[in-house]
């Protein structure tokens, strides 16, 4: 195994998306974070320093943009940081998938500091909240019809001017490493990286069975349905909405090289999805790299960890010339 608040939207940016039909893009609006470190969320501030936060909110150089585009036949929300000088040179891509289920973890405002820390780096860098938010978070597929929701944004973005289309990059955080790896399952990228990101749904779900469940002790939006009262005929069905939804058992479809990166002490997705998946890639021959932490943690925010580092380094010695 290998260890290895409100601003005027650019015209740029409103020049590189008005020629796209409003099928496409639906609205969009830049973002003027003014939110005190203070107010954050519980999320926010674990993922955050207040050093960094106001610094990220603070800086010129990028801009913050949210958007609707089309998806199937809904509209569905996605967040955008990308440099103010687009005009400089076409642009690498990083596409970013949240975790979460329905409304509990969806994108926010709150996401744009952690954009901004890869935009930095010489990327755009946009996620999508996917289909089921809303009055539709309850009913969220978890992998199913959400996960073409990421290729229509993908498709969407090839088309803008801007974009680098020789050097396309996807992560994704807990369930948005199931949504990484079901799309580098139908889509090539240069280089993919999973944190704390579920690979084997069936054991996932015997560890957690609260996702198949459902629960309602949260708030009314945050509350779930459960994947057996979601997914159609789920008892004849299940094995198979499982095993869609367990990479490990289709590794070798996966043709990206791959960057996992996990905490041995995850109380969420345990360390044992990390293992699986990088055993699965191990016998597919695949270009894969896993790193394990010590410390105890599910998103491994940069302000303890290397981790925005580590996929920063990964993506760009895939860089494509």
């Amino acid at each position: 195994m290998r260890i290895g608040g409100l601003l005027v939207l650019t015209v740029l940016f409103e020049l590189n998306l008005s020629h796209y039909s409003s099928a496409q893009i639906v609205s969009r609006k830049s973002i003027h974070i003014e939110t005190p470190y203070s107010d954050l969320s519980r999320l926010g501030k674990y993922l955050y320093d207040s050093l960094y936060y106001d610094s990220a909110i603070n800086q010129q150089e990028h801009e913050f943009v949210t958007f609707q585009y089309k998806s199937d036949s809904l509209n569905v929300e996605s967040y955008l940081c990308q440099s103010k000088n687009l005009h400089e040179k076409k642009w690498p891509v990083i596409f970013y998938n949240r975790g979460g289920t329905g409304n509990y973890g969806k994108l926010t405002n709150e996401i744009f500091p952690y954009f901004y820390e890869l935009a930095r780096e010489g990327f755009i860098v946009l996620g999508t909240n996917y289909r089921f938010v809303n009055e539709n978070g309850k009913y969220d597929e978890i992998g199913g019809a959400d996960v073409q929701d990421v290729i229509n944004l993908i498709e969407l973005v090839k088309k803008w001017p801007q974009v680098d289309t020789t050097n396309l990059f996807m992560m994704g955080l807990s369930r948005g490493g199931l949504m990484t790896y079901s799309t580098a399952r139908k889509l090539d990228f240069n280089a993919v990286a999973v944190v704390s990101g579920v690979s084997n749904s069936i054991k996932q779900y015997e560890y957690r069975p609260i996702f198949l469940e459902g629960w309602n002790d949260l708030s009314e939006d945050e509350n779930y349905l459960g994947l057996s009262n979601v997914l159609p005929d789920f008892e004849e069905k299940k094995e198979k909405y499982l095993l869609d939804r367990s990479p490990t058992e289709w590794a070798e479809e996966i043709k990206s090289p791959v960057l996992i990166l996990h905490s041995r002490q995850d109380g969420f997705v345990p360390v044992s999805q990390a293992f699986l998946m990088a055993e699965s890639l191990e016998n597919s021959n695949a270009s894969y790299q896993l790193k394990v932490y010590n410390k105890k943690s599910h998103a491994l925010p940069s302000w303890n960890f290397d981790s925005t580092e580590e996929i920063i380094t990964w993506f760009k010695q895939h860089l494509a010339e």
